[in-house]
Formats: C-alpha cells, sequence, structure tokens
C-alpha cells in the first residue's frame, strides 16, 4: 500500500503545480472544487486522413472525484464550462476526459 499512498500523494503536488483551479458537476450530487490540468491539442481526424482538428482535455485526480466523469458532465474552469465527450484515460491515480 506505500506506493499507491507515494503515488496518490505525488499526484496530488504535481496539480498543486501544473493544475488551475475548477469545478466539478456531476449530473447528481453537488459540485465539487479541485485542481484540473486544461490541454489543448491539434490531433489528425481519422486513420489515414489529413485532415487536423483542435482537441482539449481535461486531467484531474480521481480521489478528487465522485466517480469517474460520465458524458454529459461538466468541468468549469474561469468563466468557460467544458462538458465531458468521453474518458480518454484512467490509469487509477488520474483521469484524463475528451470536452467540448
Amino acid at each position: 500500500m506505500a506506493f499507491a499512498d507515494d503515488a496518490a500523494a505525488m499526484m496530488e503536488v504535481i496539480f498543486d503545480s501544473i493544475g488551475v483551479p475548477g469545478t466539478f458537476s456531476p449530473a447528481t450530487g453537488d459540485d465539487v472544487s479541485l485542481q484540473v490540468a486544461v490541454n489543448r491539442e491539434v490531433v489528425q481526424q481519422g486513420f489515414d486522413a489529413t485532415a487536423w482538428t483542435s482537441e482539449t482535455t481535461i486531467e484531474a485526480i480521481l480521489t478528487d472525484l465522485p466517480h469517474e466523469p460520465n458524458r454529459g458532465e461538466t468541468f468549469t474552469v474561469g468563466d468557460t464550462t467544458y462538458t465531458v465527450r468521453e474518458v480518454m484515460e484512467n490509469d487509477g491515480y488520474t483521469v484524463k476526459v475528451v470536452v467540448r
């Protein structure tokens, strides 16, 4: 259990350093204030397409959330509200979601 505790503590340190204040609004239940990382990237559409699009992801520490975010739930960062489209990654410590 020591490794899991150390990893969780390290995630807190990382998000305190690189994260920004945000609010997660689940479909049911109370809003949660937390630190999140917002990333904007240019990604290729499809497997063999030459079209590119911008994609925004939000990453948060799983233990800060009441559950893994579901499609349609929202994160608010500053004056911007982002709606969850899908979960991109969940490594057991953090979750990264694609938002619009």
